[in-house]
This record gives C-alpha cells, sequence and structure tokens, in this order.
C-alpha cells in the first residue's frame, strides 16, 4: 500500500496553496515556482484537478485556477483517490488467483478491519485540516 504518489504530492501541496488565499486565481507557473514544482506535471494535476471540480479553470491572460471547494468539506482521501491510490493492506501473493484460505485466514482479517480503520481515519482528514495542522507546527 502507498498513500502517495508524486501526482497526490503535487495535489495536496497545491490545493494547500489555494486554500489560503480562497478565491485567488493562480496561474500553474505561478504556482510551480512558488511550490518549487515540475510545470508541466503540475499542470497535468491540476487540469485534473478542474476535471473533478475541486479545482475551477479560468482561461485568458489573467486565467489560471482557483479552489471550486470549501476546504472543509474536500476529504484528502478524495484527493488520494482521484489520482488512482488505493488503499489495500490485503493483496494476495497469488493476486489474480482465488485464494483457498481466503475465508478462513486470520492475517487477512486482521489487515482488512486494519485497512477499515485507516480509511475511516482518513475520511475525517480534511483540506482544512492539513492547513491547520500547517500553521501549528
Amino acid at each position: 500500500m502507498k498513500l502517495m504518489n508524486q501526482a497526490v504530492h503535487y495535489a495536496i501541496q497545491s490545493l494547500l496553496y489555494f486554500a489560503q488565499e480562497p478565491g485567488k486565481v493562480v496561474s500553474a507557473r505561478t504556482l510551480s515556482v512558488a511550490l518549487k514544482m515540475h510545470r508541466p506535471f503540475l499542470r497535468k494535476v491540476l487540469q485534473i484537478l478542474g476535471t473533478h471540480k475541486i479545482l475551477k479553470p479560468l482561461k485568458g491572460q489573467n486565467g489560471g485556477f482557483v479552489l471550486n471547494v470549501n476546504p472543509n468539506k474536500l476529504p484528502i482521501l478524495k484527493v488520494v483517490h482521484i489520482f488512482g491510490v488505493r488503499l489495500n493492506l490485503v493483496d494476495c501473493i497469488f493476486q489474480r488467483r482465488f485464494c483457498a484460505q481466503a475465508t478462513s485466514c486470520t492475517l487477512r482479517k486482521s489487515l482488512m478491519r486494519i485497512e477499515g480503520t485507516l480509511r475511516n481515519e482518513l475520511r475525517k482528514v480534511t483540506l482544512a485540516t492539513l492547513r491547520k495542522n500547517m500553521h501549528s507546527v
């Protein structure tokens, strides 16, 4: 299980930047300089966030992106899922085959319980929570 990949990292850092000044239009260029991120990849991440209505893209000379959601209502788990990261602690060795012990495996049952707890806790972490934690560190 891997919770973060580069796209998730770029997305969360960018969203935290947008959350500092909700309503402010920020270009990919400004964001890439401020966060020291590779602009072409960042632009793709921002476009994906736009497709999912988390950011609103604005075209034109003064265009860019603006935060389109309430930071209190954006669970970070949603951002993680948008970029294809799945929280799967329970992956058998023979992933493509049915495991005969799947129903009786005690390790699997424990891992599924832990996975459920992790998901529930991550649902509680919002963009606003992360932003608040940034300022209290």
